[in-house]
């Protein structure tokens, strides 16, 4: 089975903050700071709410995951049916400035799919969306429903606004986005991809290179791509900090070695997988997770 998408077929956007936002509502400022603090308590820490959290959460209110991906399902169904979605799929990084709403049940009600399956991967870091692609090919494949192409929407979402102090996410100088990707599945054999198309290849998690000849290496470990695809040229895909490392290595070098924009957050690779789309190559996305590398494979057909 290979999962394929065009790149036509991912949308995304940043979205500014609503200016014309209602004044702070004291009462709801307090039951936010209430939430936060159980949740402290909840996890043994012994902090309080901070009110600047406070205030950014709640006049975020208009940057909802369900408002974002809403508004991006929509341009997304202008062009192609969405009412036969098999899976629906959210992932994202940071947490949801609307507490207690199921995105994907909001998603598969608003596109008349209601039939589909809905689930969500959190907890997972910047990677999430690197799992995702294995899930849906892994539930995609295990559906019995003969031979006939099956469908999956990718959602990613992120925030700026979180509740507390966090100098990770600080660093990024991070903005609300988030970005949808339409994913088909197509059972049988299937060796070439069409015009345009962005084929899926492999999910690896592998432990990260503890020496330079394993760094050198790493291309043969991940075994991501058949022998015909190797002769496609190759874009490594990565973070800044890690692509300057990787051009440091004279091997990993004679490959082409692109950086996401890390304010993007969870949608970044998808944004810069975009744009690198326009040429026949294989992209390899890689994320450092402390002692681990994560990757995802892709061949793009121009």
């Amino acid at each position: 089975m290979s999962l394929e998408f065009a790149a036509s077929h991912i949308l995304w956007r940043q979205f500014e903050r609503n200016n014309d936002a209602p004044a702070v509502d004291d009462g709801q400022i307090e039951k936010v700071k209430d939430f936060v603090n159980a949740f402290f308590h909840s996890h043994g820490h012994t902090g309080q709410a901070q009110d600047h959290h406070a205030f950014r959460w709640y006049a975020a209110q208009n940057q909802t995951f369900r408002t974002m991906l809403k508004q991006l399902v929509g341009e997304l169904g202008n062009q192609i049916l969405l009412n036969d979605l098999d899976l629906v799929v959210l992932t994202h990084w940071t947490p949801d400035v609307e507490i207690g709403c199921s995105v994907t049940n909001a998603i598969i009600y608003e596109t008349g799919s209601h039939d589909a399956f809905g689930i969500a991967i959190s907890d997972h870091g910047l990677s999430s969306t690197f799992l995702a692609l294995q899930v849906i090919e892994d539930y995609l494949d295990d559906m019995d429903r003969g031979s006939h192409e099956k469908k999956a929407l990718l959602m990613i979402a992120d925030q700026d606004a979180i509740l507390y102090s966090s100098p990770c996410l600080a660093s990024f100088s991070p903005t609300a986005s988030a970005c949808v990707v339409m994913l088909r599945s197509l059972r049988g054999e299937h060796t070439a991809g069409q015009s345009g198309s962005i084929a899926f290849k492999h999910y690896r998690k592998v432990p990260f290179p503890a020496t330079r000849q394993a760094l050198d290496a790493l291309l043969a470990t991940l075994d991501m791509f058949t022998s015909e695809e190797e002769l496609l040229p190759l874009v490594i895909l990565t973070t800044p900090c890690f692509a300057g490392q990787l051009r440091q290595h004279a091997q990993l070098a004679t490959n082409r070695i692109e950086s996401w924009d890390e304010a993007l957050l969870s949608s970044a690779p998808w944004v810069r997988l975009k744009e690198l789309a326009t040429d026949s190559n294989r992209i390899l996305l890689v994320l450092p997770e402390g002692k681990y590398l994560v990757c995802a494979g892709f061949v793009a057909e121009a």
